[in-house]
This record gives C-alpha cells, sequence and structure tokens, in this order.
C-alpha cells in the first residue's frame, strides 16, 4: 500500500528528530532545497525532482528508495523498485514494466 499523506508526514517529523533536525528550514538547508518544497513533497502535493532525490534521501540519511517509499511514489509490498543509475551528475531512475 502506498502511503497516505498522513504517514508521510508522521515519518517525516520522526526522522527529522532522531537526526536532531529542529525545522523544515534547517532540512531545506541541508538539502538545497526550501521549506516550501519539502512541504509539499510531504503531503504528497507535488513529487521531487528526480534531480533533488539524492540530496534530499541524503540530507534525511536514507536510500532513494527508502525516501520514495516514504513519500507515497514507491509501493513496497506492490511495486518493482527502480533501477537508478549514476554518470557523472545525472542520476536516471528505470521503472520495470
Amino acid at each position: 500500500m502506498h502511503a497516505t499523506p498522513e504517514q508521510s508526514q508522521a515519518w517525516l517529523r520522526a526522522r527529522m528528530d532522531q537526526l536532531g533536525i529542529a525545522s523544515l528550514d534547517e532540512l531545506a538547508a541541508r538539502c538545497g532545497s526550501d521549506k516550501g518544497n519539502l512541504s509539499r513533497i510531504f503531503r504528497q502535493l507535488q513529487s521531487p525532482r528526480a534531480d533533488a532525490l539524492e540530496s534530499l534521501a541524503a540530507g534525511l540519511e536514507v536510500g532513494v528508495y527508502e525516501l520514495l517509499v516514504r513519500i507515497g511514489v514507491v509501493d513496497p509490498d506492490a511495486d518493482t523498485p527502480p533501477v537508478v543509475r549514476r554518470s557523472g551528475d545525472t542520476i536516471t531512475f528505470i521503472w520495470p514494466e
């Protein structure tokens, strides 16, 4: 089952607490984003850009796949994980058919 917006937000709050991150502003600074984007991503109102996934995952100290699960993009029970390829600064996600 895909994560709901409420589950995504609860996970984000818990993860930030675990990492000692006090605010979305602080997380945004760690990720090179802004708090508005982060808020919309975790409320599932927008998807993160592919090129921003790695920095967001790094800021939260999780893998990209876990982040995709936590923001409701991937259902770990039903979806096949994407293949992640990196070439220099470019990251490509290939979704199996």
